[in-house]
C-alpha cells in the first residue's frame, strides 16, 4: 500500500459520500480503475467508479431505492445518485468457474457470459483487466493507493499490461482488447509484450461481441477528445479491419483521410470541455466524407466543392451501412441523414429556409467543423445565426404573417 497525498482533494465530494455511507454502515469502499489511474497522470476524472464488498442488493439496502438502482445481468452493480451525480458501484468480483461462466450447454466456457460472483478485494485486482487499472484508492480511511498489482510501476513506465493471462482473459472478454488499445491512444502508453501477442492473435474476437456494446464503445471513443490517436492505435495494430472494417477499408483512401481531418479538429473542440455531446453530430462528423462520395463524385481537383443534392434515401442508406458493425439505432440513422443534407444547404443562399430545421444547431456545428477543418471562408458558417436567435426570427416571421 502506498499512499499519494492530496488525491482525495481531486475526487468528487458526492463520490466520498457514496463510499463514507458505504463504510459507515459496515463495508469496504474505494474509488477504483480509471479515475485513480488519471488522477496519478495529473488530470481529473470524469467518471468516478467505486467498488464495494456489498452485493448490488445490499447497496441499494444501503440508499433506498430512491436514489440506488441495480442494472445489468452479465456484469450486475448498482448506480447511487449524490445530488447531481450517478455513480457505478460494483461489488468485489472474483473468477467465475467454469460452469458459473458458461453462457449456454454448447459454450466451452472460456468466455465469460456471466461475471457475478462475489469476493474479495484481492480477488477484485486479480480480476482487473489491466494493471494500470487496478489501482484503489482509499477516501475514506488513511490506505491511499492500493497496489495489488504492479500497477503504480506499469503507470510510471506507460505500459498496457493484463493481469493474468493474456489469451485467456481476452477470449474471456474481447472488449478488453479495445480497452488496451484506447489507453495506447488515450495516454500514448505501449502494450506489453505479451498482451500485444495475445491481442494480435485474438482480434478478430471482437467482432463475437455484441454490437450494441460496440455502438457504446464507438460513442465513448468520440467522446474522449482523443479519438483520432484511438483509432489510429487501432488501425496500427490490425484491430480496426474487425471493430470497424468499413472505416479501415477507406482508411488511407481520400475519404478517409478526411475523416480523419475531420476527427483532429473536433478531438481539439471536445478537449476543451465545451463542444457538444450530441450523438448524432458526432455520428454525424465521422460519417460525412462518405456520404459526399456516395451522393456526388469528389476529385482531388473539386474536394471544397461538396455538395449533397437531393438524396436523402442515399445517404441514409450509406450510413446505415458505414456503420453496420454497430447496428445504428433507426433515430439516430435518420438524425444523422438530416444533419448531413444541411451541408449544402446551410452553406448555399438558401439557408434561412433551413433555421426553422430540427437539426440546424448540429447542422450548424457540422459546417463549422467542417470549414475549420478543410480552411475554407469562415463567413461560410460565420453568417448563420445561432440556433436561439434563428429560433427568434422565425417566431417573429410567423407573427409578420
Amino acid at each position: 500500500m502506498i499512499a499519494k497525498r492530496n488525491l482525495r482533494d481531486k475526487i468528487s465530494p458526492a463520490a466520498v459520500q457514496v463510499a463514507t455511507r458505504l463504510v459507515q454502515n459496515g463495508f469496504e469502499a474505494y474509488v477504483v480503475g480509471g479515475a485513480v489511474r488519471d488522477l496519478l497522470l495529473g488530470s481529473i476524472p470524469k467518471d468516478v467508479d467505486i467498488t464495494t464488498n456489498a452485493t448490488p442488493e445490499q447497496v441499494r439496502s444501503v440508499f433506498g431505492r430512491r436514489q440506488c438502482v441495480v442494472i445489468g445481468r452479465r456484469f450486475k452493480l448498482a448506480q447511487v445518485r449524490m445530488g447531481n451525480e450517478t455513480f457505478e458501484v460494483s461489488t468485489f468480483r472474483r473468477k467465475p468457474s467454469h460452469e458459473e461462466s458458461k453462457g449456454r450447454d454448447d459454450d466451452d466456457g472460456m468466455m465469460i457470459w456471466n461475471d457475478n460472483e462475489y469476493g474479495t478485494l484481492e480477488d477484485d485486482a486479480s480480476r482487473r483487466d489491466f494493471t494500470v487499472n487496478s489501482l484503489y484508492l482509499d477516501v475514506v480511511g488513511k490506505q491511499g493507493v492500493i497496489d495489488m498489482t504492479g500497477g503504480l510501476k506499469d503507470l510510471k513506465a506507460g505500459i498496457v499490461r493484463v493481469i493474468g493471462n493474456p489469451e485467456e482473459r481476452f477470449i474471456e472478454d474481447p472488449v478488453r482488447m479495445l480497452r488496451a488499445l484506447k489507453l495506447v491512444g488515450l495516454h500514448g502508453f505501449k502494450l506489453h509484450p505479451a498482451t500485444e501477442a495475445a491481442l494480435k492473435a485474438n482480434k478478430a474476437m471482437i467482432s463475437m461481441s455484441s454490437p450494441a456494446r460496440l455502438y457504446e464503445e464507438l460513442l465513448k471513443i468520440l467522446f474522449t477528445g482523443r479519438s483520432l490517436a484511438i483509432l489510429t492505435a487501432f488501425h496500427k495494430y490490425g484491430f480496426l479491419t474487425y471493430f470497424w472494417p468499413d472505416l479501415e477499408e477507406i482508411w488511407s483512401k481520400q475519404d478517409g483521410v478526411l475523416v480523419r481531418r475531420l476527427l483532429k479538429t473536433r478531438d481539439a473542440e471536445v478537449a476543451t470541455g465545451n463542444y457538444s455531446h450530441s450523438r448524432a453530430l458526432a455520428l454525424a462528423t465521422v460519417s460525412l466524407p462518405v456520404a459526399l462520395r456516395a451522393l456526388r463524385p469528389i476529385t482531388e481537383d473539386d474536394e471544397d466543392a461538396i455538395l449533397l443534392g437531393d438524396g436523402g434515401a442515399v445517404c441514409l442508406r450509406v450510413v446505415r451501412q458505414f456503420f453496420s458493425s454497430f447496428v445504428l439505432p433507426r433515430l439516430y440513422a435518420i438524425r444523422v441523414k438530416e444533419i448531413l443534407l444541411l451541408i449544402p444547404a446551410l452553406s448555399s443562399e438558401l439557408a434561412p429556409r433551413f433555421y426553422r430545421h430540427r437539426e440546424y444547431k448540429y447542422g450548424r456545428l457540422l459546417l463549422q467543423l467542417l470549414v475549420k477543418t478543410l480552411d475554407w471562408d469562415p463567413e461560410i458558417a460565420n453568417r448563420l445565426p445561432p440556433p436561439e436567435i434563428a429560433s427568434n426570427m422565425k417566431r417573429r416571421r410567423r407573427r409578420k404573417h
